[in-house]
């Protein structure tokens, strides 16, 4: 069969970390005859975990993809990180799938990451297959486990496979009962619960057609309990993929649209890896990405089986890695419409600083650092000329550790990460309006409104095209969202729209540079007035700890500010969930180990912002400085003061103001 014929499916496998993904990936490939030898996470010799780093310390780091071939389609499976320190893999694996395997350890159920990867995967409204794994191990519970399912996160399931122990105490695999089934398939579809209420006789082919729709459509989940250590329940999970996720449709006539949605960088330059969405792919094809430039495909290359191989022609449906393109994680190429909704979720807690342990490093590790930014654009690496620092955002220590062995490992560079300063978010509490004029002839007017908490930062113009020219409207909405990173007090802005509601030009007189000037001065002029705030991060945790040591780790919370609640207890072991300003659990995890002797478990992720505390929290500005408007013009914009607001002047006040500018040009030593 051509490739073009060949139905295609894009399958993700996610899980909390430790839940046996990376496993189950393996045993996929061995049953669909991949691989003929199954490897160990333990031992470092599994397909998708090829990494030095992800070998030495036996988790996944970065997606990866396979693939196989399943009843005469391609599967492109992504095998994905379970660590919530590199939640933006999760995240672009989510943004290109066709369907999804969610991995749930029989033991420890439901996890903090599972919450995050569930909400996202329904936001994007991606057909889920729920494993629950582990079952051979002491203390797992397949029917605990569905039940969190149902209750926590209300996910209208369908046991398809139940696991059970024989008297030798073995795993065996038992199909559901075609009355439990009719009955749960009842609770999500009319039509079937019509049929049960009235005792109709109930065909099994229309019932399994009836589950293939319903999962297709999001409004069922079906589950399969096993272990993917023993082999058992695997080859059930294998026929599921098969009859209940859906393959991609294909457009191969339309006109190319291509999603970047990962990169990677070698000895050979920039690897763009794309999805397919309409259309084809094809080597040496010219290209329009959605920055406006043309670019050209030097190499096209898939995923076959464990292996990649080159090809001539991709098409509609299909994951391929590009060669060639100067592109970005998130861009689109070909037709700019054919992308639906891109799904974000990653919020990084951390800004910490980097430093070479040579300093005469400093040039290479920013070098080495960018790349791996193009790799991860949430690592938002930042260099202060006037400190000669190097800063980068992260999830959290364990994704410290990881870019610091990365440097070593790809780079030869040996670098400390350190000063952990947990990110905050600036919020304006009240509106507020300012303007700037630079000349007599160009001038603006922004009003700042808050929005409410979540909202982001978002520009308007509400100035028509005959009072400010198009292309100084596009560079002051550049600009606007160019400042937006950083506030009064160093901080990302957010919940709040910034709407230019006035300006002026003169086709002779205006410039640029004007613009430059001005559009950050009126900023930063609404934010003064703005009363803003800071917003700190509040964690959702999840602890599991021996019963014995409760009472003092409810008293550790209690000093963490920590609101907590009792969730689960089972054999002496206690689950507690809750939430705690993410500043004051920077030590928990040691301070947990050591209050139960290494028994404890804690693991959290960023649910929402709150109003700090610590309202004086700030962070070193980087770059151009437009808070000191005297500093800002003659140092930064090599300008003179005396065009300032000139548009806004009294006559009157006119010299006595240019007398104190000249005055302060001469001691900052501009020259005009």
């Amino acid at each position: 069969m051509d490739r073009q014929d060949k139905n295609v499916l894009t399958l993700g496998i996610f899980a909390h970390a430790n839940a046996g993904k990376t496993t189950i990936t393996e045993h996929l490939l061995y049953h669909t005859n991949v691989i003929d030898h199954i490897g160990r996470v333990d031992t470092g010799n599994t397909v998708t975990d090829n990494m030095k780093v992800e070998q030495e310390r036996g988790i996944t780091v970065r997606d990866s993809i396979v693939s196989f071939e399943l009843d005469g389609k391609t599967v492109q499976l992504i095998d994905t990180p379970g660590h919530v320190d590199f939640s933006a893999e999760v995240e672009r694996a989510i943004n290109v799938l066709d369907g999804a395997i969610l991995v749930i350890s029989g033991v420890e159920g439901l996890e903090a990451q599972t919450y995050t990867i569930w909400r996202a995967l329904q936001e994007k409204n991606v057909p889920v297959i729920i494993f629950i794994n582990k079952m051979d191990r002491q203390g797992a519970d397949f029917d605990r486990v569905v039940a969190e399912l149902q209750t926590n996160l209300n996910v209208p399931t369908m046991t398809l496979k139940h696991v059970i122990r024989n008297n030798n105490g073995e795993l065996k695999i038992e199909n559901s009962k075609i009355e439990d089934i009719i009955e749960e398939l009842s609770m999500v579809d009319d039509e079937v619960l019509e049929k049960y209420l009235n005792s109709e006789n109930i065909d099994g082919n229309w019932l399994a057609e009836k589950i293939c729709v319903l999962t297709h459509n999001c409004k069922l989940f079906p589950i399969i309990g096993g272990s993917a250590l023993i082999d058992v329940g695997v080859t059930d999970l294998v026929d599921a993929i098969s009859k209940y996720i859906p393959t991609t449709i294909k457009n191969i006539n339309s006109e190319l649209s291509a999603y970047v949605f990962m990169i990677r960088v070698d000895e050979n330059g920039k690897n763009a890896y794309v999805k397919v969405l309409n259309g084809k792919l094809e080597n040496r094809d010219a290209i329009q990405t959605s920055e406006g430039t043309t670019e050209k495909v030097k190499n096209l290359t898939i995923s076959n089986g464990s292996k990649m191989v080159s090809v001539d022609k991709v098409y509609s449906g299909d994951i391929a890695i590009v060669n060639g393109l100067d592109v970005k994680c998130g861009q689109i190429i070909g037709n700019q419409k054919g992308f639906d909704k891109y799904i974000s979720f990653v919020k990084p807690l951390l800004t910490m600083e980097v430093n070479p342990e040579k300093k005469e490093d400093t040039i290479e590790l920013m070098r080495a650092l960018r790349v791996l930014n193009e790799e991860d654009p949430y690592l938002n690496v930042r260099y202060n000329e006037r400190t000669n620092s190097i800063f980068c955002s992260l999830m959290g220590e364990v994704q410290a550790q990881i870019v610091k062995s990365l440097l070593d490992e790809r780079f030869g560079l040996k670098v400390n990460i350190e000063n952990p300063v947990v990110i905050h978010k600036e919020v304006p509490t009240i509106p507020s309006r300012a303007k700037a004029s630079y000349t007599t002839v160009s001038g603006i007017e922004l009003e700042v409104t808050p929005l409410k908490r979540g909202s982001g930062f978002r520009y308007v113009s509400k100035v028509s095209t005959d009072f400010l020219h198009l292309k100084y409207q596009r560079q002051v909405e550049r600009l606007i969202n160019y400042y937006s990173k950083q506030g009064l007090k160093g901080w990302e802005l957010t919940d709040m729209e910034v709407a230019l509601i006035d300006g002026q030009f003169d086709s002779m007189g205006s410039d640029p540079m004007h613009f430059n000037i001005i559009t950050p001065l009126a900023l930063f002029r609404c934010l003064k007035q703005s009363r803003m705030k800071l917003l700190e991060p509040i964690l959702r945790y999840i602890i599991t700890l021996p019963e014995k040591d409760l009472s003092g780790v409810i008293k550790l919370l209690y000093s963490k500010s920590a609101m907590y609640e009792i969730t689960n207890r089972f054999d002496e072991i206690i689950t507690i969930e809750g939430e705690a300003p993410a500043s004051n659990m920077m030590n928990f995890p040691l301070e947990l180990s050591m209050m139960t002797s290494g028994r404890g478990t804690y693991t959290s992720y960023v649910s929402r912002y709150d109003i700090s505390k610590n309202q004086d929290a700030e962070l070193e500005y980087i770059g151009v400085d437009p808070r000191n408007e005297t500093t800002f013009i003659i140092n930064d914009m090599k300008a003179s003061l005396e065009p300032l607001d000139k548009t806004l002047m009294k006559k009157k006040k006119e010299s006595r103001s240019k007398f104190a500018r000249q005055q302060k040009e001469k001691e900052y030593g501009i020259k005009r």
